[in-house]
């Protein structure tokens, strides 16, 4: 990959790759990756002729790491995607989002709607299934309220990242993200984003509903993933009033864009591009 720029928005430093010429992709990963995760497929992608681009959202990789918890509300990082299509002069990126990448591409989606044009998200389901989670689900991601604790941080660490690696296991890039965590305010910043938008307290908000996704929308989930059930990408697609796919990878872990790279970068280029959105529905306007 090319050597990384940087933009300022939202009074944060965004590193991102800027990869090509085309019709644009915006590729969204998760915890705790950073733009490396997609290695497979921006070059992929490029060679389909998409210009791509790849930021480390706040908190990860080469970009700014705010310690405050406030910092990391899904809100204020669907702002920096937009400040940066902005800014970059792009009006409707297709996005594609991983973990909690995905996270923010759904939300993208339903606010700023004639802003995006294809959606494309991995692993993790529409917000709309995921705020009432089964018993079993809450089990999967046990961890979530783990990462709460303000004593979370040293407990991963303490002995030589012991509780770290058992958590996370050897999945991903393991060895990339320890080292990544290990960063200055890393560590912090990372856990931010679950304190910010996954506490116990969060789910007791008053919740407005959803509004409808009218982008063309796939969904991606794989069989061998530990922390997120085959329901919440499944079911999302009631929350979708434009086309909407469906594909289940087999033998894949959490991280399918490296674990299935092929599969996924073939799913990516046979779907962007391919189907028109649905039309937002007008509402009438009122009589003065």
């Amino acid at each position: 990959m090319t050597e990384k720029k940087i933009i300022h928005v939202n009074d944060v430093d965004i590193a991102y790759v800027d990869e090509g010429e085309g019709d644009t992709v915006i590729l969204l990963h998760g915890f705790p990756d950073s733009s490396y995760l997609w290695r497979h497929q921006i070059p992929a992608l490029v060679e389909g002729g998409f210009r791509v681009i790849a930021p480390d959202l706040r908190g990860f990789g080469d970009s700014s790491k705010p310690q405050e918890i406030e910092a990391y509300t899904m809100q204020t990082i669907v702002n920096d995607i937009v400040a940066m299509t902005i800014q970059l002069g792009i009006k409707r990126p297709h996005v594609v989002g991983h973990d909690w990448g995905a996270a923010i591409a759904w939300m993208y989606a339903f606010l700023m709607p004639r802003r995006i044009d294809h959606l494309a998200v991995l692993s993790v389901g529409h917000p709309g299934v995921f705020s009432y989670p089964t018993l079993e689900q809450r089990a999967a991601s046990w961890y979530m309220l783990f990462y709460q604790s303000p004593a979370a941080e040293e407990l991963l660490k303490r002995n030589g990242w012991r509780l770290w690696k058992e958590i996370m296991g050897r999945e991903g890039d393991y060895d990339r993200h320890l080292r990544d965590m290990a960063r200055p305010g890393a560590l912090t910043a990372g856990l931010n984003w679950y304190r910010a938008n996954r506490s116990p307290e969060a789910e007791l908000r008053h919740q407005r509903p959803f509004p409808p996704i009218y982008a063309p929308t796939l969904g991606i989930w794989s069989t061998e993933d530990k922390a997120l059930l085959e329901e919440g990408m499944a079911n999302s697609g009631k929350f979708v009033k434009g086309p909407w796919r469906y594909e289940r990878v087999e033998d894949a872990g959490h991280y399918i864009p490296l674990d299935a790279p092929e599969t996924v970068s073939k799913l990516l280029l046979g779907f962007l591009g391919t189907e028109q959105p649905a039309e937002p529905e007008r509402r009438p306007r009122r009589r003065l």
